[in-house]
C-alpha cells in the first residue's frame, strides 16, 4: 500500500476510535448490521455494560495499521543511525596500541562499575 494510502487510512481509523460507529456485545452476537458498516467505517468499537470490550476492524485497515508501524519503524531506525553518525562524525577511530589500550580501560570502567553493583556502593 502506498504510504499515502496507509496514512490516510490510518487517519480514518484514529478518527473513528474516537467518535465512530459502537455496538454493543449483544448487538454483536444477535445481528449482522455491523458487517455492513465496518468496510466504510474502518473499526467499529465493541461494548459490554459501558465498556471498551474490543475493536473490530477491517481486513484494509489493519494492514494500514501494521504498514503505518513498520513505516514508523524504519523512520525510527533511519533516524537512529543518522544520529549515530553525527555522534561519531569527529571521533578518530583506533588502532593498534591505542585501540587495545582503550578497550581494557572500558572494560577496568565496567568491572569497577560491576563491582560497585554488588558491594552494594
Amino acid at each position: 500500500m502506498p504510504p499515502a494510502d496507509t496514512l490516510e487510512r490510518v487517519e480514518n481509523i484514529k478518527r473513528h476510535a474516537l467518535h465512530g460507529p459502537r455496538i454493543t456485545v449483544t448487538e454483536l452476537s444477535r445481528s449482522t448490521d455491523w458487517r455492513s458498516q465496518l468496510p466504510s467505517a474502518g473499526i467499529i468499537e465493541v461494548t459490554d455494560r459501558g465498556d471498551t470490550a474490543a475493536w473490530l476492524l477491517s481486513d484494509q485497515d489493519l494492514r494500514a495499521l501494521v504498514d503505518g508501524y513498520v513505516q514508523l519503524e524504519e523512520e525510527l531506525e533511519q533516524a537512529q543511525i543518522a544520529e549515530l553518525f553525527e555522534s561519531r562524525e569527529d571521533a578518530s577511530p583506533l588502532s593498534g596500541g591505542a585501540l587495545k589500550d582503550a578497550a581494557r580501560a572500558v572494560l577496568r570502567t565496567r568491572k569497577d562499575q560491576l563491582a560497585a553493583l554488588v558491594d552494594g556502593r
